[in-house]
């Protein structure tokens, strides 16, 4: 116990997220402890112990999290096990269900947790409005055609923008983080930042995982990673978008997350977006599972004809790169259809919506990759097909909630 206390002490310092240099220490001190074959519970129970000890003497930081649903519970619930956060909950459809009774958590990544409740629930964004945040996460569908992610915020933007004096003005940079499928959905976001007068950070996350919400259920199966980058920051506030971005990694890590910090947020993005233009969109055409899909020769062959014109976008738009050439390379495309479970009975979230009634992410995940082949002069006649048909199924789902 009293090494770790010396190691923290000799390795942890203030910084602009006030918990990484502790988790680093942490991380720093079980990797020694293992090395030095100290007992692994002795490790644990220390490292508990002076984690709430150091926790107690400091502030944590205020977290919202804008859309409680399988995603937005599930990372609500990591951030929240941290001890490290105080988390408010914007919960709509929900919002009964966690302010009364909580959430049950089924995870195979993290402890179970039966009528789990956040530090706060609130019902609407401006309910939400009243402090300053360290986070911001986005985790509700990006469906701009029935709301842009800046009319969501407007509240907390305002706030943002207020004069240093008025009682919510942040003290650091405030961090938003886009835990939502597309292409170019940080645009309208980063336009209106950048009209207002205040440090600020928007970091893009992509969630590989199955989590889904039953009732008041939020069960995750299997895997789980979670991919974290920064959007292009302002000229001199890299260094701040970079420590933002560490802080959050680390935060997940501690929950017992997979997290990673990615090189190129962007890169990221277009590897996410090679599955949901393919997979979610032919599933939803065809209201078939993934095993379906795969399993009919013509389909299996579509799936691979999208996703090449996918990579054609994504090259002819983004700067070229180690990473582009890596992640984005023609190989991919076979990758992801054979590594995929050739049995799935999973129905991604784009069909589950249509079956529900609900508006798609149809223009998130598509229309971003069109409007970026529009730009770059990129053909991709498959991909505008598959819009087509989507549109005419958004248009009525979105006129039947109107």
């Amino acid at each position: 116990m009293m090494r770790l206390q010396r190691h923290i002490s000799q390795h942890s310092g203030e910084d602009d997220c006030g918990l990484r240099q502790l988790l680093k220490a942490c991380s720093a001190y079980l990797s020694t402890g293992f090395a030095t074959h100290e007992h692994p519970a002795r490790i644990t129970v220390s490292l508990l112990a002076v984690t709430t000890t150091a926790m107690s003497a400091k502030e944590p930081l205020d977290v919202c999290v804008i859309g409680f649903g399988a995603i937005g519970a599930f990372y609500g619930y990591a951030l929240d096990k941290t001890g490290m956060v105080r988390l408010t909950a914007v919960c709509r459809s929900n919002y009964a269900i966690v302010q009364q009774h909580g959430l049950d958590i089924e995870s195979d990544r993290l402890d179970d947790c039966k009528a789990w409740k956040p530090y706060r629930v609130v019902h609407t964004v401006e309910e939400a409005a009243d402090r300053p945040y360290a986070y911001i996460i986005c985790a509700s569908k990006c469906i701009p055609e029935v709301t842009t992610t800046p009319a969501m915020l407007a509240p907390l933007l305002a706030n943002l923008g207020s004069p240093s004096g008025h009682a919510h003005a942040p003290e650091r940079p405030t961090t938003f983080v886009l835990l939502q499928n597309g292409i170019g959905i940080e645009d309208d976001l980063l336009d209106s930042l950048s009209m207002i007068r205040a440090p600020s950070v928007v970091l893009s996350g992509c969630c590989w995982t199955d989590i889904t919400a039953v009732g008041r259920r939020i069960v995750q199966r299997v895997a789980e990673r979670v991919v974290l980058g920064y959007h292009r920051p302002p000229p001199g506030s890299e260094q701040a978008a970079r420590t933002s971005l560490e802080c959050l990694v680390e935060l997940f890590r501690a929950s017992g997350c997979v997290a990673e910090a990615a090189p190129d947020a962007d890169v990221a993005r277009w590897r996410k977006v090679l599955w949901n233009a393919s997979f979610s969109t032919l599933c939803t055409l065809t209201r078939a599972h993934v095993g379906a899909v795969l399993a009919n020769a013509s389909s299996r062959q579509a799936l691979k004809d999208i996703m090449a014109e996918v990579l054609a976008v994504a090259r002819a738009t983004l700067p070229p790169s180690p990473a582009v050439d890596e992640v984005l390379s023609d190989a991919v495309i076979d990758a992801i259809v054979e590594n995929e479970n050739q049995t799935s009975v999973f129905r991604p979230s784009m069909l589950v919506d249509l079956d529900c009634g609900r508006p798609m992410e149809l223009e998130a995940i598509v229309g971003g990759v069109l409007r970026r082949a529009r730009t770059s002069g990129v053909q991709t006649p498959r991909l505008d097909l598959v819009y087509a048909g989507l549109s005419v199924m958004q248009n009525e789902l979105i006129a039947k909630r109107a």
